[in-house]
């Protein structure tokens, strides 16, 4: 899972690295993502992630026309998972870029916070004494 994890990690970081840069203020969205168990978290986290791959696979590439022909408008529902959560991921299409990139920053800093050594350079863990 934390390698899963550390994979959202690095693409939201991309993705947010064309925004500002500055460190966010709290908010209480951020605060609702501390209470989210472990697994809560990491469902979370990978819809996000499923949901910027659709986006960037709908966005036109440079010299190239959009490869909207293929891309669903949402993501479709998986049978593993349950209705709520499909029904979830679905409405994540519906937020506009600059909502989606907020939520993508708060996801990425509550996964900087969980998983401090993913902000390290060379993503090692920090030696115990």
């Amino acid at each position: 899972m934390e390698q899963e994890l550390h994979q959202h990690y690095t693409v939201l970081r991309a993705y947010l690295r064309g925004g500002s840069q500055g460190q966010p203020r709290p908010n209480k969205a951020r605060d609702k993502l501390l209470r989210l168990s472990p697994i809560q978290f990491h469902e979370l986290s990978t819809d996000v992630f499923d949901e910027l791959q659709r986006r960037q696979a709908m966005a036109p590439l440079p010299g190239r026309l959009p490869r909207r022909d293929n891309v669903p408008p949402f993501l479709q529902p998986r049978p593993d998972f349950h209705e709520k959560r499909n029904q979830a991921r679905q409405k994540l299409s519906s937020l506009q870029t600059v909502r989606f990139r907020d939520l993508s920053t708060d996801v990425f800093c509550e996964l900087e916070r969980r998983f401090p050594q993913f902000a390290r350079p060379d993503g090692s863990r920090p030696q115990s004494r």
